[in-house]
């Protein structure tokens, strides 16, 4: 899996830093600031490049992308 880090100053991002994409299993992983890393399940490639592509990527992925796919916790730093 290969892993995309966004400046978050540039963007403006306050939630997340970093995205992962696991193509077989049409799997997002957004790792965010606080540590923990958010699996949202059966992404497509195309909401994948929506996402990426949206000037505005916390509100898209607020938006667009969370409320449309399960998603689980799988690691929080403690």
């Amino acid at each position: 899996m290969q892993f995309t880090t966004f400046h978050s100053e540039d963007w403006n991002l306050k939630t997340f830093h970093t995205i992962g994409y696991q193509k077989d299993t049409q799997t997002l992983h957004v790792c965010l600031h606080d540590g923990s890393t958010l699996e949202v399940l059966d992404v497509s490639e195309q909401r994948l490049f929506e996402f990426i592509l949206a000037p505005y990527k916390e509100q898209h992925l607020q938006d667009h992308v969370l409320p449309n796919h399960d998603v689980k916790v799988v690691q929080t730093k403690t």
